[in-house]
């Protein structure tokens, strides 16, 4: 028999790292990750941070516009 869990104690193992946002929001019947979002805003909690190595490829990957930007608008 599989122990039902409470809102709560998935929202805590999402937390701590022990579900992926996929498995916690297919157990909360979520259709999206704003709703998770909010779920974690409700009982004050911070949402996730992306990983270090999340976001220097997310900077590596904007910097290009960036210079574009910056060069078509003479700097700033």
């Amino acid at each position: 028999m599989t122990a039902l869990l409470t809102t709560t104690q998935v929202i805590d193992s999402f937390v701590a790292g022990e579900t992926f946002r996929e498995e916690t929001m297919q157990i909360l019947h979520m259709d999206s990750y704003s709703e998770l979002l909010n779920a974690l805003a409700d009982r004050g909690i911070a949402p996730p941070r992306p990983s270090r190595a999340q976001v220097e490829a997310e900077l590596e990957a904007a910097m290009p516009i960036l210079r574009m930007m910056e060069t078509a608008g003479g700097g700033s």
